[in-house]
């Protein structure tokens, strides 16, 4: 097994985490939908931001988790977004700066940066208001050829694909991975984007992407049928992927095998934020340096469980020390 230092490069969109702690009576009086995530605009997140006692503020996004988590195993971290020029800009830098990840932050003159406001109840559920601000407003030309060309892989969040310059976005950086022979992985993050884009998605998935992870739900949305037949027919257009399937575990395959494992034996769950995030990390992270399949799905299930047993989405530093426990020869050379 050769274990290297490699570099990703993550791509999607910057969204701070602005999570509280709230009760029911609080998401009726203020009309929110418990366990529901809303699109709002600047002005009601200016709202809800005066509703807000206390808070913790953190870089959040899907991709943005992603690379924190990238960040804790042996190899160089980069992220591409676009934020505000305001406070919430500056926090992002700076709280992704000290996860280890370099960012590469495009400021928007024309929009705040995106903020989710995320309220989590005694039961643990999670509301979240999201205002997607400078983030949906990411352009081709905030994508820097010499990035990709420079690493080994590049992550992709479903999410960016729903953006209004999405598609062009997903196409160039796909174009200059070919070029220069750079590792795609993809998440398709989300079952309403996948419905929404379905036949767009499958040509990109087919000329361009080396590496998929999904759920259960967007699997079979993405292809129809049943979970084995929509497998099948992902296994013809990509190399190798994973899906994951909440109580029923996970699986991972290549071209040649496939493997399966069972779900997280979990009883202290206190926000499951990002847990989809820190499973693909664990699981590409396994493939790029290992091609175990075995590994990828243990990573990803050591991640995803770190992610559950805290609030919000940055993933602690212990789940390093579990890492390298397990695996020592993750260990940097």
């Amino acid at each position: 097994m050769t274990i290297r230092s490699p570099t990703i490069v993550s791509i999607g969109n910057a969204i701070t985490d602005v999570i509280s702690f709230s009760d029911d009576e609080f998401l009726i009086r203020n009309g929110m939908k418990k366990s529901a995530m809303n699109l709002i605009d600047s002005k009601r997140s200016e709202e809800i931001d005066d509703l807000i006692d206390e808070s913790s503020i953190v870089a959040g996004g899907s991709a943005a988790n992603t690379a924190a988590c990238f960040s804790k195993f042996n190899c160089s971290s980069k992220f591409i977004g676009r934020v505000g020029k305001d406070k919430y800009g500056l926090s992002y830098a700076k709280n992704l700066a000290e996860q280890n990840v370099e960012t590469n932050l495009i400021n928007d003159p024309n929009f705040s940066t995106a903020r989710s406001y995320i309220f989590v109840t005694p039961d643990k559920n999670r509301t979240m208001n999201t205002y997607l601000g400078a983030s949906k407003n990411l352009q081709p030309s905030d994508i820097p050829e010499d990035l990709i060309q420079s690493a080994d892989l590049v992550y992709v969040e479903g999410y960016l694909y729903d953006a209004p310059r999405g598609p062009e976005c997903w196409n160039k950086i796909g174009e200059i991975s070919k070029k220069y022979d750079t590792k795609i992985a993809i998440s398709l993050s989300d079952s309403w984007c996948v419905d929404r884009h379905r036949e767009k998605l499958k040509s990109f998935l087919k000329k361009y992407a080396d590496i998929v992870v999904c759920n259960n739900e967007e699997l079979k949305l993405m292809f129809g049928g049943t979970t084995e037949s929509a497998i099948s027919q992902l296994r013809k257009i990509v190399e190798e992927g994973s899906i994951t399937n909440g109580e029923y575990g996970a699986l991972a395959f290549n071209q040649i095998d496939l493997k399966k494992m069972g779900a997280l034996n979990e009883d202290n769950i206190k926000d499951t934020t990002g847990a989809g995030d820190f499973y693909a990390a664990g699981y590409i992270m396994g493939q790029l340096l290992t091609s175990d399949l075995n590994i990828s799905l243990d990573l990803g299930s050591m991640l995803a469980a770190n992610a559950i047993k805290q609030i919000g989405a940055s993933p602690n530093n212990n789940v390093a020390t579990q890492i390298l426990d397990k695996y020592p020869v993750f260990a940097p050379k």
